[in-house]
């Protein structure tokens, strides 16, 4: 029996050039706190990972729930300006989650940098889609909310 996938799409226009904005958001690790600010805590590579190395996995938890993450990076393409990962295991009540971030230029506005970022997963067993589904969909956004302002503010800070 095939399990149902589910698929997030979330995009955003960024204040600043592509080359800036790849410079931070190309290794994921430091992505984290950008994106979850204090809501993630003991974010690290584990087993001899790093930026620079593919694949390379990285942990971190959740907090206040106290949930920990195992992900890995299974390809990065500085050409591309797009970076994929993928969840081990599950949290959040999903699993088989993988998503692609990608930076495009905006040919235009050289200032300026588009971000999409679709994710895939599924429901973990006993765990209930129509909560799980709108959960995580709610939390991409803000998360692609959270980038955009991130460089807003550095923009407006310098």
């Amino acid at each position: 029996m095939l399990a149902a996938r589910y698929h997030v799409y979330d995009s955003a226009v960024l204040d600043v050039p592509i080359e800036e904005a790849w410079r931070e958001l190309r290794d994921i690790v430091a992505l984290l706190p950008i994106v979850f600010g204090d809501g993630v805590k003991d974010y690290r590579y584990v087993d001899g990972g790093s930026a620079e190395k593919i694949p390379s996995r990285f942990e971190f938890t959740l907090h206040p729930s106290g949930d920990r993450a195992v992900e890995e990076v299974v390809a990065r393409s500085e050409a591309e300006h797009s970076l994929t990962y993928r969840l081990l295991g599950q949290v959040l009540g999903i699993e088989g989650y993988t998503a692609t971030y990608r930076l495009r230029r905006i040919t235009t506005e050289p200032s300026k940098t588009f971000v999409e970022w679709p994710r895939e997963f599924g429901v973990a067993a006993g765990h209930d889609p129509a909560a799980v589904v709108p959960s995580i969909a709610a939390l991409s956004a803000k998360e692609i909310m959270t980038i955009k302002e991130y460089f807003a503010k550095r923009r407006r800070s310098t």
